[in-house]
């Protein structure tokens, strides 16, 4: 096989292993600028740009397939490139092929920048919110592909305090819908999350931790900003029972993007 043939299956490979990144990079980019710029674009015109963000989502929602199809096509990319750039020489700035393995390699690192994950809900102004189990670069794209396409994930419990700034929780993964409807799946072991530093690790509480509830409305919502239209102003968790701290300076509450993961989320009353 010539090798002009095998730099163009090399090329053609890595464009098909890296289109859902060039097509869904620049139309996440467009629909970002019509909700800022035209906030009464019909739906029908968002909708058939979101159309084709939704399918990319759901192939990139799961971490392990996003790793795979993103290494894959940086490293055909980055062969190709490197190929072409030593066979060309003084050339390769007109030949077509460059640009285009250029502007693969970019679209697939400026991806999970695109796509970095934000929590279900935002802090007011001055009020002060940690994202529980804060998922890496790679993780968070993978949790916002599941946000855009709409699948749940695990799901969290707050179980209580166990001081004023540990809090003990558990997740509940492998959970789905069924004829008697939602089977939350399997608990994981309790967890505590120091609210100070932000390190998460097992919970070697031996006592009960302090399950003190508040009311959502009273001790939640008002310290959100862009309310969601919903009785609480958010959508709470499979686990919806705020917990506030036993100092009643932290609240710990899940909250949920509608049909797509929940987020275990600290938020001060301060």
């Amino acid at each position: 096989m010539k090798k002009g043939k095998v730099h163009f299956i090399l090329t053609g490979l890595a464009a098909l292993f890296s289109a859902p990144f060039w097509v869904a990079t620049p139309l996440i980019a467009v629909l970002k600028l019509l909700n800022i710029t035209f906030a009464g674009t019909p739906p029908s015109a968002t909708g058939l740009l979101f159309a084709p963000v939704f399918f990319i989502a759901i192939l990139l929602s799961d971490t392990t397939r996003l790793a795979g199809i993103g290494l894959a096509a940086l490293l055909l990319a980055l062969v190709a490139l490197v190929w072409l750039v030593a066979r060309e020489r003084d050339r390769v700035w007109s030949r077509g092929r460059f640009y285009l393995l250029t502007a693969i390699l970019v679209m697939v690192l400026v991806f999970p920048l695109v796509m970095r994950y934000r929590p279900a809900v935002q802090a007011a102004p001055g009020v002060e919110m940690h994202l529980v189990e804060r998922p890496g670069l790679l993780a968070g794209t993978a949790r916002r592909c599941q946000a855009l396409a709409e699948i749940r994930g695990c799901q969290y419990e707050p179980l209580g305090w166990a001081d004023a700034d540990t809090l003990v929780y558990r997740t509940w993964c492998g959970g789905r819908f069924t004829a008697q409807g939602w089977q939350p799946g399997s608990p994981g072991a309790p967890m505590a999350y120091d609210v100070n530093t932000g390190d998460v690790g097992a919970s070697l509480i031996d006592r009960e931790p302090v399950r003190q509830r508040c009311d959502p409305e009273t001790c939640v919502s008002p310290n959100l900003t862009d309310k969601q239209l919903f009785p609480w102003g958010y959508l709470p968790g499979e686990y919806p029972d705020p917990l506030i701290s036993p100092d009643g300076r932290w609240v710990a509450f899940t909250a949920e993007h509608v049909y797509g993961p929940e987020d275990l989320l600290v938020i001060s009353t301060e």
